[in-house]
């Protein structure tokens, strides 16, 4: 659970300034190739948010996450 939770929020970090890459993120959790990260993660490639270091801010999902919040409130 925590893999995908950090995979999710690293594809969405910054890397000297640009975005950071597949491969690196392959490397940091054990993988030996981008295959898997590409396949379960590609759809985040639309996602413009960007940032320089991991956050997990429900503000920026509120639209998603809007019934999932209601129900533990």
């Amino acid at each position: 659970m925590f893999r995908h939770t950090y995979i999710t929020a690293r594809l969405q970090t910054l890397d000297h300034n640009e975005p950071v890459s597949l491969w690196t993120v392959a490397q940091e959790v054990g993988h030996s190739g981008t295959d898997m990260i590409e396949e379960t993660y590609g759809h985040l490639g639309t996602i413009r948010h960007r940032a320089r270091v991991i956050e997990y801010q429900v503000r920026q999902h509120r639209k998603v996450l809007r019934g999932r919040l209601e129900l533990v409130a």
